[in-house]
Order: structure tokens, then sequence, then C-alpha cells
């Protein structure tokens, strides 16, 4: 690193005018080849107190070459009163003018020319001179020669790339399978629990208000006791309460402690059963 920046670095500081600045360009790598992208530093240190950091600004050509990006530009302020600023560019150069004739081809640039504000407000402006760029063939004069040059084949295919990977794909996939499976289930559960509850509303409907106490009484069988109570008084009164033999028996058995059993409530039910068939 330090033999390219070594030959790579090019000190020099032209003044066209009163502009107080040192400066120093370069290029990386400092012996591209053919169609490489080099890149080009140009790097001044101005005192603060003499020049505006941000007012400096540079304005220059690349000849031959082409830029890809640029002027990046970044400023640096260092300790003993001065600031740094870099100009960096990316170019390239794809131009028959930089076609090797024979192992290397010198190409001399336009110097890069900056303008800048002094502490008294007046503009200046000085040179900074790039380096010679030697560009070095991809191909020797005796390979290019040649009936066949020898050019290297690409025999292998390059490898895959995927913004998202396969495993990651099918995970998802597997994910949102999940996810969609559980709310067709729930759904159905929903739907099916709807009809369940229709049907249900249905077979209530048509039937008689006794037919419908003692339904209620023997699903208060399976249940708290609190529950047949409330199904057996509910009997009671549809069997006419006190008024009645058997709305008696199921008002007594549903409010007299002890609490009613499961037994006693089919004892009931059986009985007002039977009597009403009769």
């Amino acid at each position: 690193m330090a033999a390219v920046i070594g030959a790579a670095t090019y000190l020099a500081a032209t003044l066209v005018s009163a502009l107080p600045l040192t400066s120093s360009a370069s290029f990386d790598p400092a012996t591209p080849n053919f169609a490489d992208r080099v890149t080009a530093t140009a790097t001044v240190v101005v005192d603060r107190g003499e020049v505006d950091p941000g007012s400096v600004h540079a304005v220059g050509g690349f000849g031959p070459l082409e830029v890809v990006s640029g002027p990046d530009v970044e400023r640096h302020d260092l300790a003993d009163g001065r600031t740094a600023i870099d100009f960096r560019w990316v170019v390239v150069c794809l131009d028959e003018d930089c076609v090797p004739a024979d192992a290397t081809r010198t190409i001399a640039l336009p110097p890069l020319r900056l303008s800048g504000t002094r502490d008294d407000g007046v503009r200046a402006s000085a040179v900074v001179r790039w380096p010679t760029l030697r560009i070095a063939g991809r191909v020797s004069p005796e390979e290019a020669g040649e009936a066949i040059p020898p050019l290297r084949r690409q025999s292998e295919l390059p490898e895959a790339s995927y913004r998202v990977t396969p495993d990651e794909l099918a995970s998802f996939l597997r994910i949102l399978a999940a996810v969609l499976l559980g709310a067709a289930v729930l759904i159905g559960a929903g739907v099916l629990l709807r009809t369940q509850r229709r049907r249900w509303e249905q077979r209530l409907a048509r039937l008689t208000p006794v037919e419908r106490a003692l339904l209620y009484a023997r699903e208060s069988e399976a249940r708290a006791p609190a529950d047949r109570r409330r199904a057996l008084g509910l009997l009671g009164r549809v069997l006419g309460g006190s008024e009645s033999a058997l709305g008696d028996e199921a008002s007594a058995l549903a409010w007299a402690p002890p609490e009613p059993s499961a037994e006693q409530v089919v004892s009931v039910v059986d009985h007002v059963e039977r009597e009403i068939v009769r």
C-alpha cells in the first residue's frame, strides 16, 4: 500500500491567485488495467483563519476518462486550525485513447481548478495538477496478434443469488399455510357453532312450554345444583305451581333444602312425563 501511495501521490499547489492551500492528488490503483474503475482523490488543506472551508469547490474534467460517480466531498477539521477537504471521483476509461499500444499508455489529465472565499470576502482560485495515469493493457501485443486470442472462457455457471433464499421462502410458506389452516379451522368452528345454535333454537321453537321445560330439566342433570334448581323451578311454574300436583312437586324440590341431586331431577322428570303421556 505504501508503494502504491508513493507511486500515486503527486504534490502540487500551483496558485493562480492568493488562495492559500496545500494539496495532493492521487489515483487508486496507480496503474490500472484498461476498463478498471479508478478512484481519483484530490486533497486540499486550508487555514480556517484565512479561507472558509465550506466555500471551496472543485471544477475540472478528466479527458478520456468517464466519471462513474462524484465528486464526493469530505471535510475534516485538523487540530492546528486547518481543514482538510477531500474531493473524490470514481472514473473509468473505456475509450480507444486509453488502449495501450505497448505495455502501458500514459494519460495526462487536465488540472483541477479550485475556488474559494478568503477571510476578507474575496474570491480566489488555485490549480491542482493530477499525476500521470498509466493504463496497462489486458492483452499483450503477442497475444493480440494470435489468430485465436487466449481468452478465458467461463465454463462454470455463476453462483445463484436470491433476494429470498429457497429455505427462507419454504419456511415462510409453511408458516403462512399454518396461519391459513388455523384461520380456516376458526371460521369452520364458528360456522358450525352458529349452525348448531340455529338448529337448537328451531327445535325449541317447535316444542310446547312443558316440553321445553322438561328438556331444560333433563339437561340440568349434568350441571351444577343451582342450574338444577332453576330448571325445576321453571318446570314447576309451567305445570301450574302449587295449583297442580306435578307443579307443586317440581317447585318444592327446586327450592327445598338440601340442593336437588341429579337422581331427584331424573325422578321428577320421569314422573311428569309418565303423567302427561298417560
